[in-house]
């Protein structure tokens, strides 16, 4: 009876940590990355360009894909300057580990306009020591699922995630019309496989 009490016990004891790493793993990193909340025209927990009363480039689309809103980022000419929009959320803790990015876009592109999510890592104290992006191709305004794996640079500790339009290659500004939309964005920890104890 003892050696099953043990046997039970060593097996919690391996079992129980990787159970709970996995849970942890699977929490939504972003806040509000279904885009269901807004306080005006401004995501809530999300940083936005937007001027309020003059400019709104960041704005609540009517319908998301799961939920009743998501984001829509825009190109509009404003007396005679091109503004981007852009959605920004900072400081987003990842523990250092690899990301894996879910959620759906819809990009209506003129002039070859494309969507971008930015990954910018930084470390504990606040450098940046990475960056990566996703350039999204135009759907004509339809959503697309997606699954993206983002592998983090070493000692990273915190992201700053930004969605935006950028003109394509050839061209110095986006183009006023084009936008980009994002809903149910869901950024989650991979697990860090740990190596057996006995092999």
């Amino acid at each position: 009876m003892k050696t099953l009490t043990a046997l039970l016990v060593l097996l919690l004891v391996l079992f129980l940590p990787q159970t709970l790493l996995a849970q942890k793993g699977s929490e939504n990193l972003l806040k509000n990355g279904d885009f269901e909340k807004f306080t005006g025209d401004n995501p809530d927990n999300w940083d936005a360009n937007n001027i309020p009363g003059t400019l709104t480039v960041v704005s609540a689309w009517r319908t998301g894909t799961a939920g009743l809103r998501a984001v829509k980022i825009e190109v509009k000419d404003f007396f005679g300057s091109v503004i981007t929009g852009y959605a920004c959320q900072k400081n987003v803790e990842t523990g250092g580990r690899d990301l894996q990015l879910t959620g759906s876009f819809a990009v209506q592109s003129v002039g070859k306009d494309q969507g971008v999510m930015v990954f910018c890592f930084q470390n504990a104290a606040g450098s940046t020591i990475g960056s990566q992006e996703e350039y999204l191709d135009d759907t004509k305004g339809k959503f697309v699922q997606f699954s993206k794996e983002i592998k983090a640079p070493a000692g990273s500790a915190v992201l700053q995630f930004r969605l935006t339009m950028l003109p394509n290659k050839g061209s110095e500004k986006a183009h006023p019309g084009s936008f980009l939309l994002c809903d149910d964005l869901k950024l989650t920890g991979i697990a860090i496989k740990e190596k057996p104890l006995v092999q």
